[in-house]
């Protein structure tokens, strides 16, 4: 059915749409038999209408797709990003035509996406009107607290690139039903407006709650139940000043509502549902009197996120950039308002703390590579890594130079996709210089940043001031440009960069007093470790990249035995995975190389515990014993979860097994 709203009509001028005429016949061409996309896909205009069941967790409707062909080819065959089956169900038309399921053809199941043939070609630039009707079916109906989704309505499939299109949408819901959408409400015509979004979110609750407030013309909403709204509450005034915060940084903001809806019952932190809707987990959890840092840290990190992943697009796989460039724009809040001053170290730990486990963080990889990492790759890698190579570059450039990237990037990217290349052309560009060795040490290679300070003194000149040397040298794989500060004992300082093609730098002080210290990278934008990790055989290193699991521990231990391994977290995880392969000998081994000078007490409390667990399987009572009192005497007061032995190795499970030996269940 053809629609004429207000914002129908608009998108439709915005977009240059002109309607297909039947008897205006395109240039023939081979693209216009078979599908293919665009370099730039389409930005459509979908009028949806549609009614959802939402303790039955089903939703019908139609919706009317304004499509112009912005490519130089024909189109002659479209796609869907929908499936037909016993759950889902579609219809497309045009002109009155049928086009699926074609007249005769019966309504089989097809898997996404759909193919569906255009009565005849559409030329470059010129447009269609696509009628649909759909239906789909959750497979869970006996969840009828909430229907939350972003798959909701068949939309238009383009090899699964991502795209802004515009959206009006009504949606008829039960009495009682909290809404949530990504678009801006009209109170007048009932309807969902958006001038342009990544993907068009639905977020229904009954019962829920409701808070707003508008900041700079954005529509701020939050949804909650009566237990969440202080957290809730939190995150609205978070909210209000982030996008206040972010419009006056970065000059617009690029939607004109946010909506924040409840995620899962813990802690876990948030994530984009779809365009201006985000979900924040945990809010039933808040305690009264509490900091609200955490509240903070989440809210403004996945606002951040509408600017990098809504705004500007993702292309890649893994997608660290648009993570990474929300990070930074999210520690920028934390810190320019004081509420986390330490906010970019906290980001960049764990990919820091995992350089000494010999991980393959290499962040251009091929998609399926996530896949065969055994470790943490979204916490170490994507958010972590990822932001680490963000800040480095902003100390690499001077914080001017990059804050013009940035801007940049926010400005030539919005509605388009940006990879590492595209980012890296800007900062060239904006920069006026090569960037091929920033780019193919942080993100082609898994190279490691490691600088220290050789030697240091300070002389005096016979002018009543001083002559200090300070030699700063390259410990790691990486050459980086290091920044350094000498601190005087006037409170003085002077500042230098190491030179990145050099593995000594030796820079010459003149001051008036003697040195008390250097620091290296004093405002901390650099990840980096404080002492070199020792190198390892091909083999070893190999065994160690992705992490491994208990079927793979007995090769990597025959890797790794012999080798300098100076972490005694590996040991310990080696030490479990080869206990869980039923290598207690081999286990024991690697519990026993716990016992390293620097490592963990931690650790080393797990590691003894583990020694007198193997100790009692072996019948060896009086050794089990001394194990079981050496880790008492070194006790943190940490415990160690092995959830495959149901233990939680604490004070309380070493002293209980001074009374009661191991016995396997």
């Amino acid at each position: 059915m053809k629609r004429s709203t207000p914002l129908a009509l608009a998108c439709i001028l915005i977009l240059g749409f002109t309607p297909y005429a039947p008897g205006r016949q395109p240039v023939s061409s081979t693209a216009a038999q078979s599908f293919y996309t665009p370099a730039d896909p389409p930005s459509s205009l979908y009028v949806i209408d549609a009614r959802v069941d939402v303790a039955g967790g089903a939703v019908e409707g139609s919706e009317t797709i304004s499509l112009k062909n912005s490519g130089r080819d024909p189109l002659g065959i479209i796609a869907f990003d929908w499936s037909v089956g016993p759950l889902s169900t579609l219809e497309v038309s045009a002109g009155g035509r049928r086009l699926f399921p074609p007249d005769g053809a019966s309504f089989d199941p097809q898997q996404r996406p759909i193919s569906v043939r255009l009565p005849a070609p559409l030329a470059p630039g010129s447009g269609i009107e696509l009628n649909v009707l759909f239906s789909l079916k959750t497979d869970d109906p006996q969840s009828p607290t909430e229907f939350s989704s972003s798959e909701w309505y068949p939309r238009l499939w383009w090899d699964g690139l991502e795209h802004h299109d515009a959206y009006s949408v009504k949606l008829d819901v039960p009495e009682g039903v909290a809404v949530a959408a990504s678009g801006r409400l009209d109170p007048k015509t009932g309807r969902f407006a958006a001038a342009a979004a990544r993907a068009f979110g639905v977020y229904l609750a009954p019962g829920l709650k409701t808070a707003s407030r508008e900041a700079d013309g954005v529509l701020i909403t939050t949804y909650f139940t009566d237990k969440g709204a202080r957290a809730a509450a939190v995150c609205l005034e978070t909210a209000v000043d982030a996008v206040r915060f972010y419009k006056e940084w970065l000059g617009f903001y690029p939607f004109p509502f946010l909506n924040i809806i409840p995620g899962g019952a813990g802690r876990w932190g948030g994530y984009p549902v779809a365009t201006g809707l985000v979900a924040i987990h945990g809010l039933e959890t808040y305690v009264d009197g509490e900091s609200p840092r955490y509240w903070q840290r989440i809210t403004s990190h996945e606002i951040g996120h509408e600017y990098w992943g809504e705004w500007v697009l993702n292309p890649d796989a893994p997608a660290w950039v648009w993570i990474a460039l929300g990070v930074f724009a999210d520690t920028e809040f934390m810190t320019v308002r004081g509420f986390d001053p330490d906010r970019r170290a906290k980001w960049m730990g764990n990919y820091v703390n995992a350089i000494p486990l010999y991980y393959d963080m290499t962040l251009d990889a091929p998609p399926d590579r996530e896949e065969a990492v055994k470790f943490d790759f979204n916490n170490t890698v994507i958010h972590s890594k990822g932001p680490a190579a963000i800040f480095a570059l902003d100390s690499v450039l001077g914080r001017d130079v990059f804050l013009r990237v940035y801007k940049r990037c926010l400005r030539d990217f919005g509605g388009k996709r940006l990879g590492w290349r595209d980012f890296r052309t800007v900062a060239e560009s904006e920069s006026g210089r090569n960037l091929a060795w920033f780019f193919d040490a942080w993100v082609r290679s898994n190279q490691y940043l490691c600088y220290g300070v050789e030697k240091d003194g300070s002389k005096a000149d016979g002018s009543g001031g001083y002559t200090t040397e300070v030699r700063v040298k390259r410990l790691g794989t990486m050459l980086m440009p290091v920044p350094v500060q000498a601190v005087f004992e006037d409170g003085s300082t002077q500042a230098a960069l190491t030179d990145r093609t050099r593995a000594v730098t030796i820079f010459t002080f003149k001051s008036r007093s003697p040195l008390r210290d250097v620091v290296l990278d004093p405002e901390k934008k650099l990840a980096r470790v404080e002492a070199p990790v020792p190198a390892l055989s091909a083999a070893a290193a190999a065994a160690l990249a992705f992490g491994f699991e208990a079927a793979e521990a007995p090769g990597v231990y025959a890797a790794v035995k012999n080798e300098p391994i100076a972490v005694a977290e590996i040991w310990y995880r080696l030490g479990t995975a080869l206990y869980e392969a039923d290598r207690p000998d081999e286990a024991a081994d690697c519990f026993v190389k716990v016992d390293l000078p620097a490592a963990d007490p931690y650790w080393k409390f797990g590691a003894l515990g583990w020694l007198g667990l193997l100790d009692d399987l072996k019948g060896r009572r009086e050794s089990a014993l001394a194990h079981y009192k050496a880790a008492l005497a070194i006790d943190s007061g940490r415990s160690l979860q092995h959830d495959e032995l149901k233990i939680t190795m604490d004070r309380a499970w070493m002293e209980e097994r001074l009374k009661t030996p191991f016995a396997r269940k």
